[in-house]
């Protein structure tokens, strides 16, 4: 299940779909063109191709203008309710994004905030027994540092993200902060040199994992397909 409240469930599906088209020798089709409407007729066939596979997963897309914590619980109960019904088992709830939840009581602060939903998230995952995978956002003190990787603690309004975490992942793209970067005098060489290593990676960072060991893992970004693959894909 992904419960989403900053997309829509069609913005979603549209990402998919560009994801989903991005492999082998086939038509890959920039996310922009199913946005604009400019789609090939051979590209049109493969995303109906690619819609065709999303639809036969056994995945559930849940969006939401706002919602409180007991409103999602609400949610996935009936969700694991309607897959069981259909001889499915919800294994994983994904929440994009934890900070956009809304406390029971609209008077606490954004730490107290972010620390209940935090904790009524930990609960829930033992309750149904589903796998919850919370997407958060980072506090803008990484855009200060010199060395823009993340840490544990950025993590944004409560270290209590942190602590109730089995694990917390990271992604960190470099070339997104040298694109940012004007390269001191004398010193363009390098940062091109910099920017061409960095271009198209994508870093994992686990950061913390309760029952294993931490490090990092690269990736490959493709932007204009919206799609993550292994550091090997292609070759």
């Amino acid at each position: 299940m992904f419960a989403s409240l900053e997309m829509r469930s069609e913005e979603l599906g549209m990402r998919m779909v560009s994801d989903l088209a991005c492999r082998g020798r086939g038509r890959w089709i920039p996310f922009r063109s199913i946005v604009e409407g400019t789609v090939t007729d051979d590209e049109f066939e493969t995303m109906r191709a690619a819609e065709k596979a999303v639809s036969s997963w056994p995945l559930e897309i849940e969006d939401f203008a706002s919602a409180t914590l007991a409103r999602l619980t609400l949610a996935i109960r009936r969700t694991k309710r309607r897959m069981a019904a259909k001889g499915q088992t919800l294994k994983a709830v994904v929440v994009d994004y934890l900070q956009l939840l809304h406390p029971d009581d609209p008077r606490m602060s954004a730490y107290e905030s972010v620390s209940q939903i935090s904790k009524g998230l930990k609960a829930l995952a033992k309750d149904l027994e589903v796998c919850v995978i919370a997407l958060a956002q980072l506090s803008r003190a990484v855009e200060s540092r010199e060395d823009k990787r993340p840490q544990l603690s950025d993590l944004r309004d409560s270290g209590q993200i942190e602590q109730d975490a089995d694990a917390v992942l990271f992604l960190y793209r470099e070339e997104y902060y040298l694109q940012k970067v004007k390269p001191k005098p004398g010193q363009e060489d390098a940062h091109d040199a910099a920017k061409s290593a960095a271009a198209g990676r994508l870093t994992l960072i686990c950061a913390k994992r309760r029952n294993g060991a931490t490090g990092d893992a690269s990736c490959q970004f493709l932007a204009p397909y919206q799609a993550v693959r292994s550091s090997d894909w292609g070759r």
